[in-house]
């Protein structure tokens, strides 16, 4: 098998298995049948976009007082909220592309 198809494989895996997970999820928590694998998979591989960090912890949270004010996300607080997305949806799949490139040169 040539090496683009084994990347197309790669790519075209971990993309199904993200798009897989979302309704698995719905059914499984539309049943009340435990979905705690489903629950994990999905923390593991979402991205959060913003998750709105807070100054004060409180009353000022929700009633949008300046003692609460939210911070504006920067790149390493986005970095922190994505680990787990970053590791299993692109470093993964990029270990594996490589891995599958360097054994076909050999």
């Amino acid at each position: 098998m040539k090496t683009r198809f084994k990347i197309l494989v790669v790519i075209t895996s971990f993309t199904v298995f993200y798009f897989a997970l979302i309704p698995g999820y719905e059914m499984c928590r539309n049943t009340s049948v435990d979905c705690s694998v489903f629950q994990f998979l999905i923390n593991l591989t979402r991205p959060v976009i913003w998750s709105g960090h807070l100054g004060i912890e409180g009353i000022s949270e929700w009633s949008g007082t300046t003692e609460g004010s939210i911070q504006e996300p920067d790149i390493s607080m986005l970095l922190q909220d994505n680990v787990s997305f970053l590791l299993s949806m692109i470093v993964l799949p990029s270990g594996i592309i490589v891995a599958i490139i360097a054994w076909d040169k050999r």
